[in-house]
């Protein structure tokens, strides 16, 4: 059984043949494979060793690896993106190899991290981030997303999601009507809002710690041109969506955890000044949680440890009156 949670999705076949296809590449570098360490990745499989990051698309015919290799060519160098070596397509499988940054991934070392380093990653996280918004539009749109597997493209997709949960009974009637509203305020701020390119997938399992500090961001599959609300929700949410397990810092009070929100706040409020800001911010929430939560109904947490009940309920919480976890982001906005 494979360690990576992600590949039990996927067939024994597919995994053979992606780690034969990783094996090469390594010979042809004159890496031992078998030290080689298999690294996470949701949509790609990854592998270190000798200093050197591969990439691998694990399905065939996808464009996604190469476009992003592209990209990374126009971020700037404080995004701190990997240096590519080398891209290429072995048997309809894209991959790219770069440089291995130093680092742990943010993600997983979160729980060990004090108040004080989850203040500073945060902070320094947002600072990439704005350093992806500052690229060239023009330059970025031919290579960013056209679309994103996160985000329904239109409000008939959107529609049809909250339907499907709705059928489900994950979400009743009024939460719809609620939500259904929003949207449509939503699309009529899209169609007026400043565009910038996005990271689109920012969490902290998309970046690197080393030494105190965060030295990358990784991970632009899907990267799309957007409102810059749509990275500001997920950094909202990183810090007053309810976590996805028992932190196991001790924060007497609370005080840690709101000392990370003021400073969310702080990051916040200035793109939030703009007409249509607080609905686009609003809206992408929403988009968000309805992929999210048709995700986790077909591919529950078999994590018994993990409180799943606030999870389920993310996305009807967003149709209250505060809106949810955005509350004192929007209640700030709007005194």
């Amino acid at each position: 059984m494979s360690e990576i949670p992600v590949d039990q999705r996927r067939d024994q076949e597919t995994l053979n043949r992606l780690k034969a296809i990783a094996e090469s590449i390594f010979n042809r570098y004159g890496v031992d494979f078998t030290a080689a360490k298999r690294a996470g990745g949701w949509s790609n499989a990854t592998w270190l060793g000798g200093g050197l990051a591969l990439r691998l698309s694990v399905q065939q015919g996808k464009q996604s690896i190469l476009r992003e290799a592209q990209l990374a060519a126009l971020l700037p160098l404080e995004v701190g993106y990997p240096p590519i070596l080398e891209t290429g397509v072995t048997e309809g499988y894209e991959w790219s190899l770069s440089k291995e940054v130093p680092g742990r991934n943010l993600g997983k070392i979160w729980p060990e991290l004090d108040w004080d380093q989850r203040i500073i990653a945060l902070r320094q996280l947002w600072k990439k981030v704005e350093a992806v918004h500052s690229v060239d539009v023009a330059a970025a749109t031919p290579l960013a997303r056209k679309g994103s597997m996160f985000y329904a493209a239109n409000p008939e997709d959107a529609r049809a999601g909250l339907t499907r949960l709705l059928r489900q009974k994950a979400i009743s009637t009024h939460q719809v009507e609620v939500l259904e509203k929003a949207l449509d305020r939503f699309w009529k701020a899209l169609a007026k809002a400043t565009l910038v390119l996005n990271h689109g997938d920012f969490t902290t399992e998309n970046a690197l710690w080393y030494e105190g500090q965060v030295v990358s961001l990784l991970d632009f599959e899907y990267a799309v041109i957007a409102p810059d609300e749509l990275d500001l929700n997920e950094l909202v949410k990183s810090a007053f969506a309810p976590p996805e397990g028992i932190d196991p810092l001790p924060d007497p009070g609370k005080k840690g955890l709101e000392r990370m929100r003021q400073l969310v706040v702080e990051l916040a409020i200035p793109m939030l000044s703009h007409p249509g800001s607080k609905d686009l911010l609003l809206g992408y929430a929403i988009l968000l949680e309805t992929w999210a939560l048709e995700d986790r109904l077909v591919y529950p947490i078999e994590d018994s440890s993990v409180d799943q009940e606030p999870l389920y309920q993310i996305l009807g919480s967003l149709a209250d009156e505060d809106c949810g976890y955005l509350a004192p982001i929007l209640a700030v906005v709007n005194d």
